[in-house]
């Protein structure tokens, strides 16, 4: 029982999927130990073992976090996860659910910096044009997807490169829009998952000039961290 806490313990404090190597070096068991344990407690759903062979907390481990909490205010766990978002990037953290045409802000954290993106909670912006309504988007039937982009008045790009955009969005996982809506903005957003359906996005929001494609990709991590954190805590569609 201690090398499975131990186990669960190293993978929880890593920035971002841990491999059973790195998990074996710093709890000072066998890679051939670690790499069994991890694979029962992937079968069980206390880890998740990503395609590279990585592995993250399963989402057996959220679940029974939010049972413990039950009664409490999920917002407040959302919060909290988006100010730790907020506080390991420097970007203005956002959680964003989709309503008819439009993205809608349901919690936000501000970025520290002076000059920021603002996005306060009940915000509201077209889905086409935008990482947030790219990763919202990018899973539905093709019909509502070309539906949405011809109702867009804004829309930056044709139908068929907009859509090529959501297909590159569905594969990759993430979106990502430089002066976009906003000129002078960059966000990157990644999908919340509620019973295998996206039912919002986690977005970091920030100046062009900070938010250079590097940067952009080492946010990557730490906003699918959040988004697995903040999945049990988001309804399950309908």
């Amino acid at each position: 029982m201690q090398r499975v806490v131990a186990i669960l313990e190293g993978v929880a404090t890593a920035r971002g999927p841990a491999t059973a190597a790195r998990v074996s070096t710093e709890i000072g068991l066998s890679l051939s130990t670690v790499s069994r344990i991890m694979r029962e407690l992937a079968e069980e759903q206390m880890l998740d073992r990503l395609d590279d062979g990585s592995y993250v907390l399963g989402s057996r481990v959220f679940r029974l976090v939010r049972d413990a909490r039950a009664g409490g205010d999920p917002m407040a766990t959302v919060h909290r996860v988006l100010a730790e978002l907020r506080d390991r990037t420097g970007e203005t953290a956002s959680l964003n659910v989709r309503r008819d045409d439009t993205r809608v802000c349901i919690a936000s954290v501000d970025s520290r910096h002076e000059l920021r993106r603002v996005v306060p909670v009940g915000d509201a912006m077209p889905l086409v044009g935008t990482a947030t309504g790219d990763v919202l988007m990018a899973e539905l039937a093709a019909a509502e997807q070309t539906a949405l982009i011809d109702r867009a008045r804004d829309a930056a790009g044709s139908r068929v490169d907009l859509l090529a955009r959501l297909r590159e969005t569905a594969e990759r996982g993430w979106a990502v829009q430089a002066d976009g809506l906003i000129s002078g903005v960059t966000g990157v957003a990644v999908p919340v998952r509620s019973g295998g359906a996206v039912v919002a996005a986690v977005t970091l929001s920030g100046p062009t000039t900070r938010m250079s494609p590097e940067i952009v990709e080492k946010c990557l991590p730490d906003l699918e961290d959040a988004a697995r954190r903040i999945a049990p805590w988001v309804r399950e569609p309908g």
